[in-house]
């Protein structure tokens, strides 16, 4: 029981935008937003991707607190989790993960369980269900492709928790469903040449890169820092 309740606590502080809306990093990941929508002028960017070089440089957290800033703003918004090899939205969310996108292309009929309400309003999460053997196999199909399209006629804006570029060939797959694409750089760790490689990958996609959050580890909470993209 104290190992679930210390858990939740440090969620909370992962999901800053929602329980800290007033603090001076809440305000960085609304100036992300506003950041976000300069650099879209011109297009619709309903559909954001959020992805990395490689794990641990926060991209889940930026995702998550940038959902979080679209629905207190009004907006009708939709988390998917569609890092298939190492999920995590459903432990922020404390959603349960049983169906989740997986069980949802397999049984469409799922989806009032699969798409699960929040704490936050105007805000929903699709977790990842559970985690398949080949992951490329769902992201390559058109089911996929089908669904995140119905999804764009309900909800005004989609955040996609997308896995790190250098992991697996997922991320570009899942980057043609997107309108844009933030990356996000761990301050202190990631190396020039991995970050170099995984932006021309993403550019292979010919997909929007709206620009690049400096996520600073340092800081005892998540801070994150915007840059416009020049793609």
């Amino acid at each position: 029981m104290r190992n679930k309740s210390k858990q939740k606590k440090n969620n909370r502080k992962k999901l800053i935008t929602f329980f800290d809306p007033r603090s001076s990093i809440s305000e960085e990941f609304t100036s992300v937003k506003i950041n976000i929508e300069f650099a879209s002028i011109g297009r619709e960017t309903k559909v954001i991707m959020v992805t990395s070089a490689e794990p641990d440089a926060g991209k889940s957290i930026v995702s998550s607190n940038l959902a979080v800033v679209y629905a207190q703003q009004g907006k009708k918004t939709l988390i998917i989790d569609l890092d298939l090899r190492k999920p995590t939205q459903h432990r922020v969310f404390f959603s349960n993960n049983e169906i989740g996108i997986t069980g949802l292309l397999l049984r469409p009929d799922m989806r009032s369980t699969a798409i699960q309400e929040t704490e936050v309003n105007y805000l929903q999460v699709l977790t990842s269900g559970h985690i398949p053997p080949n992951p490329v196999e769902i992201l390559n199909t058109q089911a996929l492709a089908d669904l995140v399209a119905e999804f764009r006629e309900e909800y005004d804006q989609i955040i996609i928790d997308a896995p790190p570029v250098l992991v697996a060939a997922d991320t570009r797959l899942i980057a043609r469903l997107a309108d844009g694409i933030v990356f996000v750089i761990k301050s202190g760790k990631s190396e020039y040449k991995k970050t170099a490689k995984s932006l021309e990958l993403l550019q292979q996609t010919h997909t929007k890169i709206l620009g690049a959050v400096l996520n600073n580890p340092a800081l005892k909470a998540t801070q994150a820092y915007y840059t416009y993209g020049e793609n």
